[in-house]
């Protein structure tokens, strides 16, 4: 990431400051005030470990042994005026991909994603790891065809705050300290609200993707490092407008994101849906009728992941028809 006089005065959390729990009795590794702007350095998912096409694992399990987790996240980070039950919003502002390396990489790794279960690709697929230069804001994806240039769009798959009581893997997700949900809408100019469960919230990132389709059908996106600028605010419960789930909004919509470790993608879905559905008639002034069918004609569902057991969903409706 070039260093502008706007970052070098920002505080900054390097890549080393990684760990792999949203835990509550984590140590943080940076105070700031609210409204405060920090530059975060992030590990890719496999914490360095794949450089080249050599770097493979078997399976999961592997990663597990050998890692001691996946989705390294950079944290925490202690949000000064935050105290349990307030709200906390992250704003994207930037992310370059590909940061130290300039480069990303997919996997594919036995056992792992979305065509392993119900329905099996056939014949099964041998463990592979493909790496992709990232230059000129496009990903460079090596097939026996030639080089496919895709645009990147960068967001980051793990994103959380510390949960109330017991921590938990940062390869998890849960409501209350979201986790590794591979979202694409949490990206740039997108804002991720949640609920503070401790005091300073405890804010991690990590696992950055240059690019991804929904779903991440086959358990990897293009993975990388990254160089991340997050502004990070306490607000309010009732200015947050928030319900029951993490929000993510922009200048442009506002999205309700369901993910629950183990739950079917159908029930994430509905679970986005009851809390968009119920921010529109808490807050911008709609009969439950009137909510329930409005949304029915002008929502959008986003799906972050269908990688068992790991699901994830957001819904979002356009700020012009609410507003």
């Amino acid at each position: 990431m070039a260093v502008t006089p706007a970052t070098a005065q920002m505080p900054r959390l390097l890549r080393d400051q990684w760990h792999l729990f949203f835990d509550p009795d984590e140590k943080p590794r940076l105070r700031v005030p609210s409204g405060g702007r920090v530059v975060v350095e992030t590990e890719d998912a496999h914490i360095g470990s794949i450089r080249t096409e050599k770097d493979v694992y078997k399976s999961l399990a592997e990663v597990f042994e050998k890692l001691g987790g996946a989705n390294p996240v950079t944290g925490p980070i202690f949000i000064e005026g935050v105290e349990p039950g307030d709200c906390v919003a992250m704003t994207i502002e930037d992310i370059v991909p590909g940061a130290v390396q300039g480069q990303g990489y997919t996997v594919l790794t036995p056992g792992l994603g979305g065509l392993v279960s119900n329905y099996t690709l056939q014949p099964a697929l041998e463990p592979r790891t493909v790496i992709c230069k990232i230059r000129d804001g496009k990903v460079q994806f090596p097939t026996g065809k030639g080089i496919v240039e895709i645009p990147t769009k960068p967001f980051l798959g793990t994103i959380g705050l510390a949960p109330a009581k017991e921590r938990k893997l940062s390869f998890v997700q849960g409501p209350d300290f979201l986790g590794n949900v591979d979202l694409p809408l949490n990206g740039i100019g997108a804002t991720i609200v949640m609920r503070a469960n401790v005091p300073g919230g405890l804010v991690s990132f990590g696992d950055a993707h240059a690019v991804q389709g929904d779903g991440e059908i086959s358990g990897a996106a293009i993975e990388c490092q990254a160089d991340v600028t997050v502004k990070l605010e306490r607000v309010p419960m009732a200015g947050a407008q928030y319900v029951a789930l993490p929000q993510v909004n922009t200048p442009e919509f506002i999205g309700s994101i369901a993910a629950f470790t183990g739950v079917p993608i159908a029930d994430c879905i509905r679970a986005a849906y009851v809390d968009i559905v119920n921010r529109m008639v808490q807050f911008h002034g709609f009969t439950m009728p009137e909510a329930y069918l409005l949304a029915c004609q002008t929502a959008r569902v986003r799906i972050g992941q269908v990688v068992d057991p790991l699901y994830c969903a957001a819904v979002t409706i356009e700020r012009r028809y609410i507003s």
